[in-house]
Formats: C-alpha cells, structure tokens, sequence
C-alpha cells in the first residue's frame, strides 16, 4: 500500500535531492505517462476507492495527451499556427455526460481511435482543469483494460476545485526535485491535507502512520487524493504545515510524512519549523 502503512513496515524513504527541473510538454506522440498506467493496470483489476483515488493522485502529475485529430490544419508538418482550428475530441457516457478525452501515450489514442491520429501534450493537472471547466468529467484511456472515468465532483473531491493548485507540491514531492530546506519552505507555502479520525485521540495531529523505524509520524498529503490512496475514505480537511509540525511535536511523534502512499519523504520532528 506504501512506504508507510498503518500495519506494514516497509523501505524508508530518502530526504528529497536535487535535481532538474522538467522540461516543458511539446505536442507529439512520444510522452507516456507511466504512473498513471501503473495505477490502471492495478485500476483493472481491482476498482475500489484506494485503487479510484491512487490513479486520481498519479494523474495530476506529468503530461496527458489529448486528441485533436478532427483540427483543421493549414500545414500539419508545421504544427498548429494562427488561423488553424483546434478540435479537443469528447465522448458521451450512457446518462450523456460530456467527457474530455485523455490519453496516457499516443498508443492509447490509437486504440480508441483505431486508427492513426493527433495528438497534443498536456500539463495532467491543466487537462483535468479542463475536465472541470468545460466537461462534466474525464474518461482516460477509454478503450484500455483500465479504462477509467471521473466525473467532476469526485475529481473536485480528490483534488479540490484547482487541480493545477495541487500539482506543483505534488510534482517535487513525487520527483524530489528539490534540496531538503527548499523543499520545507514549499510545504509551507502548501497546499496539505490530512485525515481526521474522531475515534483516534490523537488532537489536532490526526491519525498517525507507522514508520520504518516504529515510530508514529504526522501523515500529511498534497491533495485528498493523496491521503485516501493511504487511508480511504473519512473526512480530509486542509492543514497549515505550521500547524502540522506544532501538532506533531505537541504529541511527540517521530515526525511527519508526506503522501504516505508512496514516494513518501519524511521530515524528522528535529527538522520541523518551530
């Protein structure tokens, strides 16, 4: 379920490191978004709240294709210019809900089309924005084993109103892109959400999750989403880190940890803003 589980132990996670930024998506068929179709293939198996939450969280990270092979273009070799038609390709479900179309590789777009086609590359969390601003909701790799629908109140659910919002910190926690005391200011700046759970008497730290080593530690993620691949189901509600840490030590825990369900980063309570 991931590096951190309230029953299991498993590999501790390392602090974040440095790295290069990502460089920006360009139309074309060569991205694949492989932790969207890891979460699919799991999706395809088993459909349950955590496998419908896991892919949400994974898909607001990276790039989505979508299909605009109905556009109108002047020179196609040239790419889109001024004057050319852009058309975003849509399904109608059974209740006949307007879907956006997106794709986790070019491939997959094939195989709904059955056929060649064009694609355009996209920020995930600026595709499923779209998704919420002129859809009803999405269907992602629709003729996939894991094809998989979210309509816009559970993608509003997993990743609150502004999915570009949630995504950066859910981007350098995932990739670790950033130096250690970097990375602390950004969680600051947050968004972070964490479980409540009135049965567990943990006050204003919420429910903890067991560490590697066996200790308790605050858990804590960039979105809904996030928390429920951990935990499923119960009530999320957004938290301040400052609040966090203040919580976390308060209740003397091991520290705190970032979307438990995987790439996790831990902050050691000595780490934690005072």
């Amino acid at each position: 379920m991931g590096l951190f589980s309230r029953r299991s132990r498993q590999h501790e996670p390392d602090e974040p490191a440095e790295g290069a930024a990502a460089a920006p998506p360009e139309p074309g068929p060569g991205v694949r978004n492989d932790g969207v179709r890891e979460a699919l293939a799991v999706w395809a198996g088993r459909k349950d709240v955590l496998t419908f939450a896991d892919v949400l969280r994974r898909a607001v990270a990276g790039e989505l294709l979508l299909d605009v092979t109905d556009s109108r273009l002047a020179d196609p070799d040239r790419g889109f210019q001024q004057g050319d038609t852009l058309a975003i390709a849509s399904v109608r479900d059974n209740a006949g809900a307007d879907l956006l179309v997106a794709f986790t590789g070019h491939d997959e777009l094939q195989r709904m089309r059955q056929a060649a086609g064009r694609s355009l590359v996209q920020p995930a969390a600026a595709v499923l924005a779209q998704a919420l601003r002129d859809h009803q909701g999405i269907v992602v790799d629709g003729r996939s084993p894991g094809a998989f629908i979210a309509y816009a109140d559970e993608i509003r659910a997993h990743l609150t109103d502004d999915p570009e919002a949630v995504a950066p910190l859910t981007d350098v926690t995932a990739g670790r892109s950033l130096p250690f005391g970097q990375y602390l200011e950004a969680l600051g700046d947050g968004p972070l959400f964490a479980p409540v759970d009135p049965e567990v008497e943990d006050g204003a730290a919420g429910p903890a999750a067991t560490g590697p080593d066996g200790g308790a530690y605050t858990a804590v993620g960039t979105s809904p989403a996030e928390v429920w691949a951990w935990r499923p189901g119960g009530e999320v509600r957004r938290v301040a880190f400052a609040d966090v840490a203040a919580a976390t030590r308060a209740a003397g825990r091991a520290g705190v940890v970032v979307n438990p369900a995987r790439p996790a980063v831990v902050v050691p309570a000595g780490a934690l803003p005072a």
